[in-house]
């Protein structure tokens, strides 16, 4: 069913339509192993930060492009990968941010193949769980400064959302550690199915050791090349 609505429609309820549409995903019980998520901390991976419209389209392309090539060595058979883009997409009063009108623009021309796969980036306004109800207030101003809220919280839920629905293929991408408890969460209900991607190999963080002998696999996410550590 199309969420766009019909004439007449305020110009905020337009883009927070846009919102939802963009936001959407297959069912995850459509998808064969064939068919891979990223789940994205955008803010958090170094080097990706935005300060023009033309910074987000040059980082976004060099991300997903990043991504293509450390999920084709992580999942060889892989033919399609969605990519869900978390920040702060929405104020308090429901409306895009103006990051989120950047992303946008740029992600519409980086949709198709690449490299060999099918690449469906997109943003995520709303959890996979509950894909019509777009979180209001991802992004909030607190004492003269914008601060994230509810982002990594809904990245975690998302990931274990998906493996307990069969998924087998989910890549966790960020490199921040507060990320850690739902990632090994999503490894533990699907086993093999969730990989943690980051900038830093294997064998660097404290909690590496425990995360090997639970085989949670750890793939390094590199602006010069992607591995499997």
């Amino acid at each position: 069913m199309d969420d766009s609505g019909g004439g007449g429609q305020t110009k905020s309820g337009m883009i927070l339509a846009i919102l939802q549409n963009v936001t959407r995903l297959p069912a995850t019980a459509s998808h064969t192993a064939m068919n891979a998520l990223a789940l994205v901390d955008y803010d958090n991976l170094r080097g990706f930060r935005r300060k023009s419209a033309v910074d987000v389209e040059h980082h976004a392309g060099e991300l997903i492009d990043l991504l293509v090539r450390a999920f084709r060595a992580g999942f060889p058979r892989l033919r399609e990968l969605d990519v869900r883009f978390y920040g702060g997409w929405t104020d308090e009063s429901g409306l895009p941010s103006r990051d989120a009108l950047w992303l946008l623009q740029a992600l519409p021309p980086l949709r198709g193949r690449r490299e060999g796969l099918i690449v469906r980036p997109a943003l995520a306004t709303a959890m996979l769980q509950f894909p019509r109800f777009v979180l209001r207030g991802t992004v909030r101003l607190q004492y003269g400064r914008k601060r994230q809220k509810m982002v990594d919280a809904m990245l975690g839920c998302d990931a274990v959302y998906a493996a307990a629905s069969g998924l087998t293929g989910i890549g966790v991408v960020t490199g921040d550690d507060d990320l850690l408890p739902a990632t090994l969460s999503a490894h533990a209900v699907n086993p093999g199915a969730t990989v943690w991607i980051r900038p830093e190999s294997a064998g660097l963080r404290l909690n590496d050791h425990e995360l090997a002998a639970r085989r949670l696999p750890i793939h390094r996410l590199d602006e010069n090349h992607a591995e499997i550590d």
